[in-house]
């Protein structure tokens, strides 16, 4: 899930927040898609937002990554969002990855990549880590993992948030443009993230909130099975609880990404 699906919907619309800014670029990507390339190093590191989150949220712990590891750095907006112009056509989730894949290629980002991925971007992550090479380790904060999605989720997850459509699109249009296409096309998303094969042995950390994004106990709980059985799938996967953390993990517990970053570039320099 994603701030947007869970936060923006339910909050966004009611209080009319802004995101912050992002930091002037030092390469400004081609407008279709906005991305920011930082530093030197032999590992570079992709950040991934939630849906209906730019890069942004990021901003708070991209230098800290960037400069105590010696890496390169790669903040970027998917289509719609932030600085990055809207997409045509129907909305699929292999055109989020492929636009990633396609600007880094554009940017000349050679492996390794360690990817670190927030909610909604735990799908594009998994399908990048299927298809790409140059991925070499991947952190997943609070992340979407496809399984968690059956049918009866997914019917709850649409039937929550169609009736608030009309009030994301009066309050923030162009949000809406993006959020719609995405939650309408959530069934077929899943499947095709299920589909994908998360490579076994690509170094994981997979790091899941405390209190997460689920409306109820039961939900959290179910999610939580889903993530240990990631987990458990592979030796090459670790586990870690953000203890107090909402979904926000980033913001809440920013040390505990920062350290999952740092172990992964560790594991990928070994």
């Amino acid at each position: 899930m994603s701030r947007s699906l869970l936060f923006v919907l339910s909050v966004v619309v009611g209080c009319g927040g802004a995101a912050a800014p992002v930091a002037r670029p030092e390469r400004a990507e081609p407008p279709q898609l906005w991305m920011q390339v930082a530093g030197q190093g032999d590992v570079t590191v992709v950040f991934e937002a939630g849906g209906g989150d730019d890069s942004s949220v990021w901003a708070s712990i991209e230098p800290e990554v960037r400069r105590a590891n010696g890496v390169r750095t790669v903040l970027y907006d998917r289509a719609g969002l932030g600085k990055s112009a809207p997409a045509p056509g129907p909305y699929r989730i292999d055109h989020e990855a492929t636009a990633l894949s396609r600007a880094l290629d554009r940017f000349s980002i050679k492996a390794p990549i360690v990817l670190v991925a927030h909610s909604y971007g735990g799908f594009v992550a998994t399908l990048l880590a299927a298809s790409d090479a140059r991925v070499a380790g991947v952190v997943l904060v609070d992340a979407n993992l496809a399984a968690f999605f059956d049918d009866a989720e997914l019917a709850r997850l649409q039937a929550k948030y169609r009736p608030q459509f009309a009030a994301l699109q009066q309050a923030k249009p162009a949000l809406a443009r993006v959020m719609i296409p995405v939650i309408e096309a959530y069934p077929d998303t899943a499947k095709r993230v299920r589909a994908a094969v998360y490579p076994a042995a690509l170094p994981t950390i997979d790091i899941v909130a405390e209190h997460s994004w689920g409306d109820s106990d039961e939900e959290n709980a179910a999610m939580r099975r889903v993530h240990d059985a990631f987990v458990a799938a592979s030796p090459a996967r670790t586990a870690v609880v953000a203890v107090g953390s909402g979904h926000q993990v980033m913001k809440d517990q920013p040390q505990i990404v920062i350290d999952a970053i740092a172990q992964i570039i560790r594991r990928v320099r070994s």
